[in-house]
């Protein structure tokens, strides 16, 4: 009789391990938590460098962040992005000489705060316009590119970091002086 409860009492145990196994989500398969939502999970950190910026210094800045497992693509887009550095007090009378300009057309990206300067987005038509290389050489600014790197989280599709994580991540990267600005990557972008 001992032996006939034994068994039975281990086929209850196999069954029930069966049905968990087929009604549970576990955490093994899922890429998050099972309260986030796909829309909510980051799946790469686009990353803004200044010129210059060697692809072992940005690996190395990324390294110091404790970034999870990730895929490194340097420089990944072809079309340069320019830019200049202004500092804190002459940026407005920089801004207001450009703005006088008929053909000046303010970039998509806001001015980026780094402390004493400010870094201001340059658009590729500018950099063809003579008055704006006046306007640059009158006020002793130098015109540079940016340099653009994905982090890619994960080895699987459809892996990635919480926003929380991704948005720790962003202003600890951004604290860097080499680094100017952090966007994210959605799973669906």
């Amino acid at each position: 009789m001992n032996k006939k409860k034994e068994i039975s009492i281990f086929i209850v145990f196999l069954v029930l391990i069966v049905f968990a196994g087929i009604f549970l989500k576990l955490s093994i398969f899922t890429p998050t938590s099972a309260g986030e939502k796909q829309s909510d999970i980051v799946a790469a950190l686009i990353i803004q460098f200044g010129a210059g910026t060697t692809e072992p210094e940005a690996k190395n800045i990324l390294d110091n962040c404790n970034l999870p497992t990730y895929k490194f693509d340097y420089n990944i887009i072809n079309t340069p992005g320019y830019y200049i550095i202004v500092d804190k007090n002459k940026t407005n009378d920089i801004r207001d000489e450009l703005r006088k300009r008929p053909d000046w057309t303010d970039p998509v990206f806001p001015d980026i705060d780094k402390g004493d300067y400010y870094i201001i987005t340059v658009t590729g038509q500018a950099i063809q316009d003579k008055n704006f290389l006046e306007i640059l050489e009158k006020n002793n600014i130098e015109l540079e590119k940016f340099i653009w790197c994905r982090a890619k989280f994960g080895e699987r599709p459809m892996s990635g970091i919480s926003k929380e994580r991704a948005d720790e991540l962003k202003g600890e990267l951004e604290m860097n002086k080499k680094v100017f600005l952090v966007q994210f990557e959605t799973i669906f972008s």
